[in-house]
């Protein structure tokens, strides 16, 4: 079996299944094509309702993703921005970051833009086995505070 190398075109190709937001057979395929269900995902911080550390998708969705997803008409549609890769895996594995910035509306019908960095681990599968998510806070706490 050939060594696993990471790619910038790999990671666009893995996030281009967030930029749709209508189709939730392709969309859901970055989760389970590109990530491992016992993924830990951090979002970084400590001052705000998301910050914290989930050892798998389903308790991160949980968690993140159905508490904000009640407040917005529809997913939020990530466009990437900016993709930066390791030049060699770590032993640990390959790390790259992905600059997005996520669109949507509020079910208010105000806009929810928000920038996002995430730092990513891939396993020698080609799986994402940690995420560790930056992202506007505050502005993440006033949809999820609001109507």
């Amino acid at each position: 079996m050939a060594r696993f190398i990471l790619t910038k075109d790999l990671v666009r190709r893995a996030f281009s299944h967030l930029a749709e937001t209508t189709d939730t057979n392709f969309r859901s395929k970055f989760l389970t094509d590109y990530l491992v269900p016992n993924v830990v995902w951090t979002c970084t911080g400590n001052a705000h309702s998301l910050a914290g550390t989930r050892y798998s998708l389903k308790e991160h969705d949980e968690a993140t993703f159905q508490r904000l997803g009640k407040k917005l008409r529809a997913p939020i549609k990530f466009v990437v921005t900016r993709v930066i890769v390791d030049a060699e895996p770590e032993p640990e594995g390959w790390w790259c970051s992905v600059e997005t910035r996520g669109e949507a509306t509020r079910t208010t019908g105000e806009a929810y833009n928000n920038e996002y960095l995430w730092l990513m681990r891939w396993n020698g599968e080609g799986k994402v086995v940690e995420i560790r998510s930056y992202f506007d806070t505050m502005l993440s706490e006033q949809v999820l505070l609001g109507p």
